[in-house]
């Protein structure tokens, strides 16, 4: 490797641990920013190590990943039997949350949003508080999606390259 590829490969690894971080901070899409280290590296490196499929197969997983994120929230609270009302909720409190709390105001903002939705509905203690519980779960699912996806996705990257 020549001492341009190096400054690549260490921008690179920079942008993967800017990646990593993005599992626990909302405003990093960290799937997307892993594969764009990703692309840059191979890019400059003209696709010597890792080939075009590659690239095209993470950009695939870094999509998907995001998608099953976006929609675990939602899920989790269908699964658990909420309405509308729970759904719309916990994403308001998601949103709410992130702005004023960030990561810790998305967790509580989830499930305070569903609870708050479903109570408003049904006036039902028990079932707001499965609701609440259903969109925890899902955001849980969301965080353990991204890191499988994220250390899949980087440790590929080297297994190739080395």
């Amino acid at each position: 490797m020549n001492f341009i590829l190096i400054l690549i490969l260490v921008l690179t690894i920079i942008i993967f641990i800017i990646g990593l971080i993005g599992i626990i901070n909302p405003i990093i899409p960290s799937l997307p920013v892993i594969w764009l280290g990703i692309f840059i590296f191979v890019y400059f490196e003209n696709f010597q190590s890792i080939t075009v499929q590659f690239v095209i197969i993470t950009a695939i997983i870094a999509v998907l990943g995001m998608l099953l994120d976006f929609v675990s929230n939602i899920l989790g609270v269908k699964f658990f039997g909420s309405s509308w009302y729970g759904v719309m909720g916990s994403v308001v409190g998601c949103i709410v949350g992130i702005i004023i709390f960030q990561i810790i105001g998305m967790i509580i903002g989830t499930f305070v949003g569903a609870f708050l939705g479903e109570y408003f509905l049904h006036k039902d203690g028990k079932k707001s508080l499965k609701a609440g519980l259903g969109s925890f779960l899902g955001f849980i699912f969301g965080i353990a999606t991204k890191i499988v996806l994220s250390l899949v996705m980087i440790g590929w990257f080297f297994i190739l390259l080395f």
